[in-house]
């Protein structure tokens, strides 16, 4: 299981956190986030690398007014 966190890059000190899992065709993502408090959505793309550096995907969060943001993603059919 790996980690990281991203700042919203919005002025606040809130934070991304991806937690992923899995392996080659059975991978699970999760996506947390503080509440976002402020008075406009946000939003934020993020790319995901493979451990060579080379980009692979993006993946976009984006959080509305007042809500916490969770996602989770299973992708089985990665070869």
């Amino acid at each position: 299981m790996a980690n990281a966190t991203v700042y919203w890059g919005d002025g606040t000190s809130d934070a991304i956190t991806v937690t992923y899992s899995g392996t080659v065709g059975d991978a699970m993502m999760m996506v947390d986030s503080e509440p976002n408090n402020t008075l406009a959505a946000r939003s934020r793309t993020l790319r995901l690398r493979n451990s060579a550096g080379v980009q692979m995907a993006t993946l976009t969060v984006t959080q509305q007014v007042r809500a916490r943001e969770y996602s989770a993603d299973y992708n089985n059919d990665y070869k």
